[in-house]
């Protein structure tokens, strides 16, 4: 009776309070395979980079993104994602010449990839040259494997990250990560990032200076995402789907 019983009560209410945290904490989306993890650039944070339609922020290329009611059998399923914040006081994932921080910032990112189960990583500035060096351990077998990069203006890193993407470029035994490379006419270090992707890197240019493309991007790669994850068709926001041919098809 009495103290046993209510013990018993008391246990049994944590072990569901438990059971639903840990629902709650699960990644949203988490049986879909079309996911991506979003870095910022400096000076700015998660929240802010997602919903600003300012050169630092990343609403207008999002907007890009189909978001479909109509998802299913004849519409591809819609991509969705997370903004991971740099969690510091400027917005910075690394200080000065000598990268202070990086190494930190690059394992908050792999773990996110890992707890998000993200398949592609898509970076601004700062946050761009991160998703490069992730995108680089991938590559070389050093970290989560992910599928795909998105770089919008990404600068060649600090020592020695710098040298962890020349290794890449020269090693002819690298795992392949898609990657492409946002550029515009003024910005010749994303030029270098790309170069070290090897011959299966794109370009897209746009003439927005250092900001990220618009939301024209997603119809001009035809669907980035999906092509290079083996998706069978792509769509923009409305309209019929449109077909890749048989050999974007990955097995």
């Amino acid at each position: 009776g009495g103290p046993g019983m209510l013990r018993c009560l008391l246990a049994c209410l944590a072990a569901h309070a438990a059971a639903a945290m840990s629902i709650g904490a699960a990644s949203i989306g988490a049986e879909s395979s079309r996911r991506m993890l979003l870095l910022h650039g400096s000076g700015t944070s998660a929240g802010a980079f997602v919903n600003s339609p300012t050169a630092s922020g990343a609403k207008r290329f999002l907007a890009g993104v189909p978001r479909r009611a109509d998802a299913g059998a004849s519409i591809p399923p819609n991509w969705q994602y997370h903004a991971l914040d740099a969690g510091t006081d400027d917005g910075s994932w690394w200080t000065g010449d000598d990268g202070k921080g990086l190494e930190k910032s690059v394992a908050s990112v792999e773990r996110a990839l890992v707890e998000q189960a993200a398949v592609g990583i898509v970076g601004h500035e700062q946050g761009a040259t991160l998703a490069a060096i992730v995108a680089a351990r991938s590559a070389l077998g050093e970290g989560p494997r992910i599928k795909f990069a998105v770089l919008c203006g990404a600068a060649m890193p600090p020592p020695p990250h710098a040298a962890l993407l020349h290794r890449l470029r020269d090693d002819s035994a690298a795992g392949a990560v898609q990657t492409l490379h946002c550029i515009s006419p003024t910005d010749s270090d994303s030029a270098a990032v790309a170069a070290c992707f090897g011959q299966e890197a794109e370009t897209l240019f746009h003439d927005g200076g250092g900001a990220m493309p618009g939301p024209g991007w997603w119809e001009e790669t035809r669907g980035y995402p999906e092509r290079v994850t083996g998706g069978r068709f792509w769509c923009t926001q409305v309209g019929p789907a449109r077909y890749y041919a048989t050999g974007n098809m990955v097995m």
